[in-house]
């Protein structure tokens, strides 16, 4: 392979590439970048296996010919270090010279014949809509997704197509968290797969650059693409049974309490009261009056706090515990300014929403 490049485009997209390959792997070349240059135009690809991701830019300043496989992590790193505006890499035998005015590295890279497939959804329709949508929902819902790994669905994000819109659901088992996007999908029946964490994380990096970029998702039999036009993140699906979120998720006339209360207010309360909530067995203390929500927290040998938010609610007073990280999560991920906790009882999950789109279940602590 032969290239020539301004320095700025190319760290970017190999800096977003390659944080798909692993660190260390049985398999080398999962280690590797796979860069094809054609003309102005370059093409990286990176996987692990489960993740596949390419980019793609063109430049007028671009040219050059060929295919290189090279170590992603040692190429970032020299990359990064150069100053200079542009960088050449040069195939030297069996090494590749990577070049600027003031530096000079030479890599040794693998045969990109060896590289691993990679597939390709280029002739398949699917559900389109803007990137930053699709990302917003990933945002409402990721953080419920369990941290524990070997709990397979559980560990990642259920997507639900239908005719009606797109829902994206996660949880851990002690809370929920539900998105909806209301549109016409163009789908004939509802399809739902259960996609991994690691892939949505490309995806919302790829709407830090630009939100407003059309996305398409194609969903097979095992994987889910989603492409827009100068990257596509290839996903794995999840083993595993996702539950049933409808029987899960309260019905609204279930829960006859209701409070509702400014974003900001429940979140710097919360942030306080988790100073004194203790590490261990975190939480905090949701207590309910007319017009007033009372944040408490004790923890002993640490000590107490108390943080009074005004709210619109006018039911019977009550308490209900909760852990301050589940609620403080919640709020991180919100775009509207209130929210709106409908709950049974102090035993029962309280349903935390924001408008009609997202809902977010957590189950109270009761010991």
């Amino acid at each position: 392979m032969n290239l020539s490049t301004p320095r700025e485009p190319f760290l970017q997209h190999l800096q977003l590439t390659s944080s798909v390959c692993p660190a260390r792997s049985m398999r080398p070349l999962l280690t590797d970048v796979l860069i094809s240059v054609d003309g102005n135009r370059v093409e990286f690809t990176a996987t692990d296996g489960d993740i596949s991701i390419r980019r793609r830019f063109s430049d007028e300043n671009v040219s050059g010919e060929g295919t290189a496989a090279l170590p992603a992590a040692t190429l970032l790193q020299a990359v990064r270090s150069i100053d200079d505006a542009e960088i050449t890499i040069v195939q030297v035998d069996q090494t590749h010279e990577l070049k600027s005015e003031r530096a000079y590295f030479k890599l040794n890279g693998d045969d990109p014949d060896m590289f691993p497939s990679i597939p390709t959804v280029e002739d398949e329709a699917g559900v389109e809509l803007p990137l930053g949508e699709f990302v917003a929902l990933c945002s409402r819902t990721m953080f419920a997704a369990s941290k524990d790994m070997g709990r397979y669905a559980f560990n990642g994000v259920l997507l639900e197509l239908d005719p009606e819109g797109i829902t994206l659901v996660a949880t851990d088992g002690r809370r929920l968290a539900l998105a909806t996007l209301p549109m016409a999908t163009g789908v004939a029946e509802r399809r739902s797969a259960v996609v991994p964490l690691k892939g949505l994380q490309q995806l919302q990096r790829l709407g830090a650059e630009d939100d407003k970029t059309p996305l398409q998702i194609v969903l097979r039999q095992s994987l889910v693409a989603f492409r827009t036009p100068n990257a596509e993140v290839l996903a794995q699906l999840v083993e595993g049974e996702f539950p049933d979120f409808r029987a899960v998720m309260p019905e609204d006339s279930s829960l006859p309490g209701q409070v509702s209360v400014a974003r900001d207010e429940l979140a710097s309360a919360v942030s306080r009261a988790m100073i004194t909530a203790g590490a261990e067995s975190p939480m905090v203390r949701l207590e309910l009056s007319e017009g007033q929500l009372a944040v408490m927290s004790r923890q002993e040998g640490l000590g107490e706090s108390r943080s009074d938010v005004p709210v619109d609610y006018d039911g019977d007073e009550v308490e209900i515990r909760f852990n301050p990280a589940f609620i403080s999560e919640y709020l991180k991920t919100m775009q509207e300014d209130a929210l709106t906790l409908r709950f049974k009882d102090r035993s029962s999950a309280g349903v935390f929403s924001s408008g009609a789109v997202s809902r977010y279940v957590v189950m109270p602590i009761t010991s």
